[in-house]
């Protein structure tokens, strides 16, 4: 075993068909590592997500770690664990706001990003990450391109020694899924519990592989009225805020770009590579 813990990952993969017991191995190995590598010290996981039209102007967000899906709780009744198992399992990530008095941006459906305080902030969208999503009356949806990078922290703040993404995509929101979820937050607000099936409609994966998704809060905004005049068989224009619950990241993903990025420091720097085992 002490032997299999010198291989990287990608490396012990075709191992895992020489025998039961090596397999059985091999996944603690690896399950420990997806463990260790969803919180690795010096590092951060960093989204970036914002409307096509706005990518240079909107801020990326570190994102708090919360917690790894149980493997056991993934594997259910069987008697052991697999691969498979194993690339189901996410950890799960909240974006933070700055601290401070760093400058955040936030949207406006007239004059497009403007530049308020984070106290400011912060009193109109909960404390979470968040922005506004307008649509005029002849639109079905918006777009959100998310970029979710794994960084290793510099010795100046804002600066990184390395980066390497973890998952991207481009995510449509559509007018009928943004009405659907503010009549389901109101139910669930009456019952104050919310079932598993509405919790996963709230996941918006960022692409077909769903190595990240975003668990999104829905809230109702103020009808603007910037546009041409409605016309007959037009929807209304409606405003909506989506607050950002929830980074969800495939853990299996996340550990194959921890070591690469590993593998670039110790190509920049010289050092050992990091094995958990």
């Amino acid at each position: 075993m002490n032997v299999l813990c010198l291989f990287p990952t990608k490396s012990l993969l075709p191992l895992t068909l020489t025998s039961r017991r090596i397999h059985d191995v091999i996944l603690r190995i690896i399950h420990n590592r997806m463990l260790a590598a969803a919180n690795i010290p010096g590092h951060h996981v960093v989204l970036e997500c914002y409307h096509p039209s706005t990518k240079h102007s909107t801020p990326y967000y570190i994102c708090e770690y919360l917690g790894t899906d149980d493997l056991e709780m993934r594997a259910g009744l069987q008697d052991s664990c697999t691969l498979g198992h194993l690339r189901g399992l996410y950890s799960h990530f909240r974006p933070v706001q700055p601290e401070g008095d760093r400058k955040v941006w936030a949207v406006h459906p007239i004059s497009g990003w403007h530049a308020t305080t984070l106290d400011a902030f912060r009193e109109n969208t909960g404390g979470l990450v968040s922005q506004n999503v307008d649509l005029e009356s002849y639109e079905q949806f918006s777009q959100l391109q998310s970029v979710v990078n794994l960084v290793k922290v510099g010795p100046k703040k804002g600066l990184f020694q390395s980066c390497v993404t973890i998952g991207e995509g481009l995510t449509r929101v559509w007018r009928n899924w943004l009405g659907e979820q503010v009549k389901r937050n109101e139910s669930s607000n009456d019952s104050q519990l919310e079932s598993e099936d509405d919790s996963k409609t709230r996941l918006l994966w960022s692409s077909m592989d769903q190595h990240t998704g975003l668990r999104l809060h829905v809230t109702e905004g103020k009808e603007f009225t910037v546009g041409p005049t409605r016309r007959n068989g037009d929807d209304e224009n409606v405003s909506y805020t989506l607050q950002y619950e929830e980074l969800v990241v495939r853990t299996s993903q996340l550990l194959l770009q921890v070591e690469e990025s590993l593998s670039q420091e110790v190509n920049h720097e010289g050092k050992p590579m990091m094995t958990v085992s």
